[in-house]
């Protein structure tokens, strides 16, 4: 549980260690980087989807690894390319003072030793930028799957409403066969198959109930809480229908590639090279880096499309079984409309009701994977 309550300072250190996950003992960010409120709005015990960001920032341990990492090499001087550089070139130094001329194959591997550093300095293009915008990378990668990881678990959550729904029908489906076969009217393998039904929804929803532990537990973990706490999860934000209408790849394509980490960084790279072999190979790879941004917004942009039009056509659908569901609950409220024969109309307004939700989600994934794309994860390719 990450809720803290107000306490005095001197107990804090005790309550922070016998409740607190141990990845929100700290945050990356200093405290005076948020307000007093944004603080309480990250430390409660509640999920939300427009927290994911912040969330993985401050407590997810890869970042918080990261964000180490980079305090680190700025202790020990290894800022510009000129300084990792000249890493190398120590070591290449050291390499060759340990050729005393006593043995021949030592004095050989530290000479080897040696060349490879010298090659290792002459072909760097490291800097401290490089690193930091590799770790910008990766947690932006961390938002992305978190997101997705949320919208996965939601749609188990419904798959799991629809199949239990499903299973109601085939259990009074499997009664009925009993009934039958008690008048007459079916036989044991009309039975048998009915049973096999409804132990086969059963197991279904047993394994979708595990898919969606499974799914918690990884959001809890990457978000900064403990495996086995749990906090609300808060439904997924509707879609912006007029935002998600003035989508244009065209018009985000030179936004997508200002953005783009992998881009970014081959061009620090490129920035950081001396070797004329290391520059040209750099800019092939640059080139095929836009190449493939453009390539990959457009193809995120054509997901979007596709995904829209299952949603509408799912609402049409959903819209129809909704009337075929009024009418049955009249036909069911006179009388002309056995029990079972309404649970099987329940069932397939359910499935559509289902369909419904999905095919919302799977747009909304699609559209913030576009969103994605635009502010820096459009694959590059290298």
């Amino acid at each position: 549980m990450r809720k803290w309550k107000q306490i005095s300072a001197c107990c804090l250190a005790a309550v922070l260690a016998a409740s607190a996950p141990a990845s929100t003992v700290w945050a990356v960010s200093p405290e005076f980087a948020r307000t007093p409120e944004e603080w309480a709005r990250l430390k409660d015990n509640v999920m939300e989807y427009e927290e994911l960001s912040d969330l993985i920032h401050e407590y997810n341990t890869t970042v918080q690894k990261n964000q180490l990492d980079i305090n680190d090499k700025k202790k020990d001087n290894k800022i510009t390319s000129d300084q990792y550089a000249q890493y190398y070139r120590d070591a290449a130094s050291d390499a060759r003072s340990a050729m005393t001329g006593d043995s021949p194959i030592s004095d050989a591997q530290s000479a080897v030793a040696a060349d490879q550093a010298d090659q290792a300095a002459d072909r760097n293009v490291e800097d401290l930028m490089v690193h930091q915008l590799t770790y910008d990378q990766q947690e932006a990668n961390l938002v992305a799957s978190a997101q997705s990881s949320m919208v996965s678990y939601f749609q188990q959550t419904y798959e799991l409403d629809a199949a239990r729904a499903n299973l109601e029908f085939l259990e009074a489906q499997y009664q009925s066969a009993l009934v039958k076969q008690s008048a007459g009217m079916a036989t044991q393998s009309d039975v048998l198959a009915a049973k096999e039904s409804v132990q086969s929804a059963q197991a279904s929803i047993e394994k979708l109930t595990g898919s969606i532990e499974e799914t918690r537990q990884k959001l809890c973990i990457m978000l900064g809480w403990k495996y086995n706490d749990s906090p609300e999860i808060k439904d997924i934000p509707s879609i912006d229908m007029e935002r998600l209408a003035s989508l244009n790849p065209e018009a985000d394509r030179e936004e997508a590639l200002a953005n783009n980490y992998t881009l970014k960084i081959n061009k620090r790279k490129l920035q950081n090279a001396t070797a004329e072999i290391t520059k040209s190979t750099l800019n092939r790879t640059i080139s095929s880096n836009e190449q493939n941004i453009n390539s990959d917004l457009t193809k995120n942009y054509q997901a979007v499309l596709q995904a829209k039009a299952s949603y509408d056509q799912s609402m049409a659908d959903f819209e129809l079984e909704s009337k075929n569901m009024d009418t049955a609950e009249r036909k069911l409220q006179i009388g002309t409309l056995s029990r079972l024969d309404y649970l099987k109309q329940k069932n397939a307004f359910h499935s559509k009701d289902f369909s419904v939700k999905k095919a919302q989600l799977d747009l909304f994934q699609a559209v913030q994977n576009y969103y994605n794309a635009v502010k820096g994860l459009a694959s590059a390719g290298g």
